[in-house]
């Protein structure tokens, strides 16, 4: 807020002018997944389109905008910036993420919601290994990562923290912090009926996500063959575990590249 030239420092100050983003409908690419096709036309391994923008918000060090599907999220990062005591060898970072009354239906009581919290320490442990924060600019400093749930497919939370990892990382990236590497979401669902043969289906919608036996989001870096983190509800055998795993890993490589399209070229990106 400022009067007369006098600036509010103890506020975090909000863009002096807001766009909504622009651009071109998405282009139906298929993939060359086999297998049956879901409600939505997809392949059991298909990934649903993805868009994702950086820089919307003016007064952050960085930003980021993903859409994908049902899930709509605005990430802003402040800093790395001075740390009040006490001293810490390495930097710090603060998580936090915010749901839109709006966000889901029924309409979300403001200041109510116990999930918050618990996604935010999710998000945290899924990003700390992408960060250098031993690097020379980071002790006594901390970097802030607010994330804005515009839209998501309540009560699944699974496309909820896989896009908010590919957001976080983007906009992270787009506020010059150090990565060991780009970090991106992805889930895998158990489908099936019971006493039939399990399916696993890749980037399931909200509706394929309550009908499913398990679920597991991942945390991956492609570039460096790493999982940041295993997230996992529901009940499954080792065997489908490791399969939902090794089919988020596959699909992870394309979000990657597109991720990094997007910072490279700085414009918005539209890929499947």
């Amino acid at each position: 807020m400022s009067i007369q030239g006098f600036t509010d420092r103890r506020r975090l100050p909000g863009p002096e002018k807001s766009y909504p983003p622009i651009y071109d409908m998405p282009v139906e690419i298929p993939s060359p997944g086999k297998g049956k096709e879901r409600a939505d036309g997809r392949t059991l391994d298909e990934m649903r389109n993805v868009f994702m923008n950086t820089g919307l918000i003016s007064q952050a060090n960085g930003s980021a905008y993903i859409e994908c599907g049902n899930v709509k999220i605005a990430c802003a990062v402040y800093g790395p910036r001075a740390k009040p005591p006490p001293y810490s060898p390495q930097g710090t970072v603060n998580v936090e993420i915010k749901f839109a009354p709006f966000a889901s239906h029924p309409r979300r009581a403001p200041l109510r919601d116990t999930e918050p919290p618990h996604l935010s320490h999710l998000l945290t442990q899924s990003l700390l290994p992408a960060l250098q924060l031993h690097l020379a600019d980071h002790p006594k400093s901390v970097t802030d990562v607010w994330l804005l749930v515009l839209q998501s497919e309540s009560p699944s939370l699974e496309g909820t923290l896989a896009c908010g990892l590919s957001v976080a990382c983007a906009a992270l990236a787009d506020a010059g912090v150090a990565l060991n590497g780009l970090g991106v979401g992805v889930g895998c669902a158990l489908a099936g009926a019971t006493g039939e043969a399990k399916t696993v289906i890749t980037d399931p919608t909200g509706v394929e996500s309550r009908s499913a036996e398990a679920r597991v989001t991942l945390g991956v870096m492609p570039a460096l063959d790493t999982l940041t983190d295993v997230w996992m509800t529901g009940q499954a055998s080792v065997e489908e575990v490791l399969k939902m795993v090794d089919r988020g890993v596959t699909a992870s490589a394309g979000v990657h590249g597109k991720v990094a399209v997007t910072l490279a070229s700085g414009r918005n990106v539209q890929a499947s």
